[in-house]
């Protein structure tokens, strides 16, 4: 299958925002100028990056107005969002001050993509039988005592649904990855990543220690120049066969499907 072609924005939209950014950057360079940093304790690291520092400071404080808005219903499709001060400038710590009212509004960003949170006609009941019966947590690891009957149907429903003679079900898509990868690469096996994958699975394949090479989202014919180059050329300096060859490429920022054949 050919390469899937995503619209790009207009030369002066990136050109507008590229100016933004630079003057953003611009004037908080010389606001630190005339700012010193706090010392660290000796014998502590520091707690962040200056990098990441200066974006906290510098750049994000200026608008994270626009975040931090409580709301006082479900994530739905329409959420109530409290009404506050604007805390535009203040420190990121500072509390909001609330006005009393809310504001009816469309959420168009929420961790809700799958309407669960929200009043369901078919799942709100059963999510509250569940609760009834089960609790609402294990209050321990899988590994100890948290399985319990209802993951193994589940795991034993997913191995079937795939064709597989068992399964493992995480209860957070970032461990799914951050936590799997390490556990199925390491040192010696060679990783080629879609190019906008998540970052729960760029963070896996640090972990793992393994070799990584990423390819053009979606271009399988990039993923097999590369795949071929590299199972050729072997482990760096030393040309040993890989131990192991995975290509990820399951939770893209984009959400497109992967192409392969």
């Amino acid at each position: 299958m050919g390469q899937v072609h995503h619209p790009n924005a207009p030369w002066y939209i990136n050109a507008i925002c590229t100016w933004a950014l630079s003057i953003v950057i611009f004037c908080g360079r010389i606001r630190d100028l005339f700012w010193k940093r706090p010392q660290t304790r000796k014998g502590y690291a520091d707690l962040s990056d200056q990098r990441e520092d200066f974006y906290n400071r510098r750049m994000y404080r200026r608008i994270h107005d626009c975040y931090n808005r409580p709301i006082a219903s479900a994530p739905g499709a329409w959420i109530d969002v409290m009404e506050r001060v604007d805390i535009d400038g203040r420190a990121m710590s500072t509390q909001p001050d609330l006005m009393g009212g809310t504001r009816r509004c469309l959420n168009l960003g929420s961790y809700n993509y799958l309407g669960f949170a929200a009043a369901d006609e078919y799942c709100t009941p059963r999510v509250l039988d569940s609760l009834a019966e089960w609790g609402v947590s294990t209050c321990s690891a899988r590994t100890e005592a948290g399985t319990s009957a209802i993951h193994r149907e589940l795991e034993q429903l997913v191995a079937d649904y795939i064709g597989q003679e068992d399964a493992i079900t995480f209860g957070m898509g970032f461990a799914t990855n951050a936590a799997s990868i390490p556990a199925i690469a390491g040192p010696g096996s060679l990783v080629l990543s879609d190019a906008l994958n998540h970052t729960s699975i760029v963070a896996g394949v640090k972990a793992s220690g393994a070799k990584v090479k990423v390819f053009r989202h979606n271009d399988m014919a990039h993923l097999e120049k590369l795949l071929r180059w590299h199972i050729a050329e072997g482990q760096p300096r030393t040309h040993r066969p890989w131990k192991k060859v995975r290509q990820q490429n399951t939770a893209c920022l984009c959400g497109g499907l992967e192409r392969c054949k």
